[in-house]
């Protein structure tokens, strides 16, 4: 099993990326210091190897094809399809 990092913020997750180096990473578009989609681009920009997975309660369509136009691999409606995580990341494996 791999190792699990918490960030509850953009600079903690900038810090864990960066010294962790994880394969995945679930990240959310609303984070309290700056917007997760800032942290997707850079992501994609900086980490091209980092498999990205939105999970948000921002489901709409437009958030939806943001992020899947910036890179991002999945994309997860917390309140509809919480459950499918779990099968997401194990076909990573």
């Amino acid at each position: 099993m791999s190792d699990i990092f918490v960030a509850h913020d953009y600079g903690s997750a900038i810090q864990n990326i960066e010294s962790e180096n994880p394969d995945m990473i679930l990240l959310d578009i609303h984070l309290p210091d700056k917007s997760g989609l800032e942290l997707l681009e850079l992501v994609r920009k900086e980490f091209e190897h980092i498999k990205v997975l939105m999970v948000t309660n921002k489901a709409s369509q437009y958030y939806r094809d943001l992020c899947l136009q910036i890179g991002c691999h999945h994309f997860i409606d917390k309140s509809k399809e919480f459950e499918t995580i779990p099968a997401i990341i194990k076909s990573y494996c």
